[in-house]
């Protein structure tokens, strides 16, 4: 369901608990209302190597992007990062609309029990703005270490010609998963163009992926963005985001714990 108010807009999805999915609500908070029809979305959850989530934000980064709004749900663990002094939303929403695109960045990782629910949503969202195109942006490992080397997964044929158009190597065949996966799966008889760029990942958080998808996008989307600086400051930027993943896990264990910790104090007494 969507909610309009003067200064912004909300969409509300929900879904209903069931024995392998918990309920639970996601909603896009928007800062004023936004029509997206005829833009392009680059999604950049975190995934393999971090890829999309480097590569999302070294796009804000450089082409000055603006903060527009950001996703509200009861699934992330309640751990916000601080930045300039103040708290930061953990997905965030941000447009260029001169480019017309629109950035979807998390900065945490979806529990895999929600991961239905997210894909969804954001697909529901998708379709509600009529937003023409997808990019999902991700990370693969593969035996093939060809240079610079590009890979796509297609939701339909419109899309799968879309990459052979710009020299992707299209997988015909495998396994995929994750967030991308099924939104690629729920586009599949729209007429959404939707495919993912994915660079060959070899170590833990790749800057080197990233670039590489980032030159493809360069050329698909025209933006002449500079890559070569991406391999100095996206070094800086994936030691960040690792420690910040980091941080966000051992600070969940730590609350998790927290009551059997607290179970074991004794119990003060007051005379």
């Amino acid at each position: 369901m969507a909610k309009g108010t003067a200064k912004g807009k909300t969409n509300a999805f929900e879904l209903k608990a069931s024995p392998l999915q918990p309920e639970c609500k996601i909603c896009f908070i928007e800062s004023k209302h936004k029509n997206w029809k005829n833009y392009t979305l680059i999604e950049g959850f975190p995934g393999m190597g971090l890829v999309g989530t480097i590569s999302a934000k070294y796009l804000v980064e450089r082409l000055k992007f603006r903060e527009v709004g950001h996703i509200e749900s009861d699934i992330f663990t309640p751990i916000i990062r601080i930045h300039n002094g103040l708290p930061v939303y953990p997905s965030r929403i941000y447009a260029n609309d001169e480019k017309k695109l629109v950035v979807l960045i998390s900065e945490q990782l979806i529990p895999n029990q929600h991961v239905v629910t997210v894909s969804n949503a954001v697909v529901d969202w998708i379709k509600s703005e009529g937003i023409k195109r997808v990019i999902s942006l991700a990370g693969i490992q593969t035996s093939d270490k060809g240079e610079g080397k590009v890979y796509g997964i297609a939701a339909n044929k419109e899309s799968k010609e879309a990459l052979k158009k710009y020299s992707v190597d299209v997988i015909e065949d495998g396994i995929t998963t994750g967030i991308t996966a099924l939104m690629l799966l729920s586009l599949r008889d729209s007429p959404t163009i939707a495919f993912s760029l994915m660079g060959s990942v070899e170590i833990g958080a790749d800057y080197k992926a990233a670039s590489i998808i980032t030159k493809k996008l360069n050329e698909v989307l025209s933006l002449n963005i500079e890559v070569e600086p991406l391999l100095k400051e996206a070094k800086k930027t994936e030691e960040e985001l690792v420690k910040q993943l980091k941080r966000v896990q051992e600070t969940k264990e730590s609350v998790e714990n927290m009551p059997e910790q607290m179970g074991e104090l004794e119990t003060p007494s007051y005379t």
